[in-house]
């Protein structure tokens, strides 16, 4: 057996841990709160985020629950930022739109020039899941503003149109 065959068997071993330790996480009778505070820590989040992602197919029950802290992870512009942002996009409408538009309309209630990066962000997100319409509202909220980095997201929003 050569090396590569080596690491083969190494990484399907590690992917059926990583298997066998995913059930027993999602087995636990106080998940969403025990992955709320992970995402509270600042700690572990892209390790919440993998399990979540993987699982999110057939526990969207649980995206549910924790779609606030996912709309929150999913304000950025990193690769676990982006894996929230598909998180939500895989979700049904009618289990996430109420809560998203909820805690879209907070964001751009607040257009915060500091926080350019994650309203740019939150415009990705609502693109992602088609939510144009709420897309229009943070569009309009930041059209006028002086700072530069906020009337792009005005300009450059729909990317797709």
């Amino acid at each position: 057996m050569d090396k590569a065959d080596k690491a083969w068997k190494a990484l399907e071993r590690a992917t059926a841990a990583y298997r066998d330790a995913g059930d027993a996480v999602l087995a636990d009778d106080d998940l969403v709160a025990r992955l709320r505070a992970v995402f509270a820590s600042g700690r572990s989040h892209q390790t919440a985020l993998r399990l979540i992602g993987d699982r999110a197919a057939e526990r969207p029950e649980l995206v549910q629950a924790l779609l606030p802290e996912l709309f929150h992870a999913a304000l950025g512009e990193s690769p676990s930022a982006a894996r929230a942002r598909s998180i939500l996009a895989g979700l049904r409408p009618d289990m996430r739109d109420p809560q998203l538009e909820a805690l879209a309309s907070r964001e751009i209630a607040n257009p915060d020039p500091d926080r350019w990066e994650e309203l740019r962000a939150l415009a990705v997100l609502l693109e992602d899941v088609g939510r144009l319409d709420i897309l229009v509202f943070l569009k309009e909220a930041v059209k006028d503003s002086p700072e530069e980095a906020l009337r792009w997201i005005a300009e450059d929003f729909p990317r797709y149109s």
